[in-house]
């Protein structure tokens, strides 16, 4: 084949696959590229604010709705994690992915990834509004029963996120007599190591667990867990995520020291 029609139609071929990319397509790709500029653990807002429009445009264009309506419930809370700047501007995005995932859930049941993410920006806009506040206004106990839901669905999703969760909030949830009691220390440690052994190796697994030590105050087991979990790299494809853990973990290995 002559050189310069070759070259003509590898130009027409790359330029129809670029045309044929969908909306949901385009979001992941800036998704997947959310942590490109950062700095000091926050990163600019421009990628994921267009993967937040594409991801829209997807679900309005019945696009991949269920997988757009996941993808944009983790980008508001990724966004209110590791982009925005203020307390209020955190709330504010947890409470869009915490609305978005309250709807999706009914539409799309089953759906691991959107109950997941639901979960996450319901339990820190929880947080926003303060521990105790969540636990005597019911917000803890819902969270639990959402949690129990993913589960059931599947406990080693997303690394044996549920199990990490339910740990998470059994040591966290203060114990408030006739109002909340289902809190445990020893449920805590229990969900904790079943989420190690969904996967030993995740960062935000030992984190919790470490943490949870020295809240007991078992410092030497918790110094064998921090000093485990940063000898681990973190993954490229979550790379603010996992240097965020380190960085609590790095604190938390100054404070036990």
């Amino acid at each position: 084949m002559n050189e310069g029609i070759k070259v003509i139609l590898i130009f027409f071929l790359s330029s129809s696959f670029g045309f044929c990319q969908t909306d949901f397509d385009k979001g992941v790709s800036f998704f997947n590229n959310r942590a490109e500029t950062y700095k000091d653990l926050k990163v600019d807002s421009a990628n994921i604010n267009r993967a937040i429009s594409y991801f829209r445009k997807a679900i309005n264009n019945n696009v991949q709705a269920e997988k757009s309506t996941d993808y944009l419930i983790l980008s508001y809370y990724y966004k209110a994690a590791f982009v925005v700047r203020t307390k209020k501007e955190q709330k504010k995005n947890y409470l869009i992915g915490k609305n978005l995932g309250e709807m999706a859930i009914k539409k799309y049941p089953n759906n691991k990834g959107i109950l997941l993410w639901y979960i996450a920006n319901y339990s820190k806009y929880g947080e926003a509004q303060g521990i105790i506040a969540s636990a005597k206004n019911g917000l803890a106990d819902k969270i639990k029963k959402l949690t129990e839901r993913l589960l059931e669905i599947d406990p080693k999703f997303s690394d044996g996120s549920a199990y990490r969760i339910l740990g998470v909030i059994n040591y966290k949830v203060p114990y408030i007599p006739l109002i909340i009691t289902w809190p445990s220390k020893k449920k805590a440690e229990e969900h904790l190591k079943k989420a190690l052994k969904v996967n030993p190796k995740a960062i935000s697994n030992l984190y919790y667990y470490a943490e949870f030590l020295v809240e007991e105050k078992r410092y030497a087991e918790a110094k064998v867990i921090l000093s485990r979990l940063l000898q681990i790299k973190p993954r490229s494809t979550a790379l603010i995520e996992d240097m965020y853990d380190i960085s609590k973990a790095k604190k938390l290995q100054l404070k036990i020291k």
